[in-house]
């Protein structure tokens, strides 16, 4: 009776996820459109295009099925796509207060870089012992994928914090949407974080409470994202974009 009861909060659950996905792709589209709607694009490039992106594969996750074997293929090649993307938006935060923070935004990137490049060869490493063991193609490169999307989303975190922290020290007062993206990208990748660890030791859990766990990230993404739209604001008319306030 209870091996029953669980299979059938099981199956519940997994309707609840999937209509949770079609409402996290809603959300992040409402993002996307957010970020249009008040021309955040001209100053905030990566920004942009990583929401493009998390709707992009969203849209394709629904489309081929979270577990299908398509869609893994398509989760893996995308976590080297965001081993850049991650960090190129972490940098991007701070792009409406860069004349404030540059003295501190570049050592940091610098550093983020650094600790980049320092994870690919040590992926690269780690996944050659793999090769040896003959493991399958395909997990060499999801162990290399999930290396990467390790170390991004920490450094590109650590990135954050670390900026944040000395900005504050010099009592620099941060614009709306720099404060709004940086609260909003710093609990992001920390689900990221999350959502990498849990990947990691997915085989300690149960179904269900594998399903637990997917509903619980699901519910905390689209919270997050719908308090990011509703705090974002158009940019002063003294803000130039992107291009008018590239530097040479």
């Amino acid at each position: 009776m209870g091996a029953c009861r669980v299979k059938w909060l099981k199956r519940m659950l997994d309707h609840v996820n999937y209509w949770m996905d079609i409402g996290g792709t809603v959300v992040d589209g409402l993002l996307l459109l957010r970020i249009l709607q008040l021309r955040l694009h001209r100053i905030y490039f990566f920004i942009s295009l990583a929401a493009f992106l998390s709707l992009f594969f969203d849209g394709v996750m629904i489309w081929l099925g979270p577990r299908s074997h398509e869609f893994v293929l398509v989760f893996i090649y995308s976590r080297f796509l965001y081993a850049f993307v991650f960090p190129a938006a972490a940098y991007d935060v701070w792009e409406e207060s860069k004349s404030q923070v540059a003295n501190i935004r570049r050592p940091a990137a610098f550093r983020l870089v650094s600790s980049l490049l320092i994870a690919s060869v040590l992926g690269l490493v780690i996944t050659g012992f793999a090769a040896s063991d003959d493991a399958g193609e395909g997990v060499v490169l999801g162990t290399f994928a999930v290396i990467l999307w390790a170390a991004s989303t920490t450094a590109s975190l650590a990135f954050l914090w670390s900026v944040h922290r000395l900005a504050r020290a010099k009592k620099v007062e941060l614009p709306s949407n720099t404060a709004v993206w940086l609260l909003y990208y710093q609990l992001s990748l920390a689900g990221e974080v999350v959502a990498c660890l849990l990947l990691i030791v997915d085989q300690q859990f149960s179904a269900f409470v594998g399903a637990v766990l997917d509903l619980s990230l699901g519910i905390y993404e689209i919270a997050i994202t719908l308090w990011c739209i509703w705090h974002l604001r158009a940019l002063s008319s003294d803000v130039p974009s992107a291009h008018e306030g590239a530097t040479p």
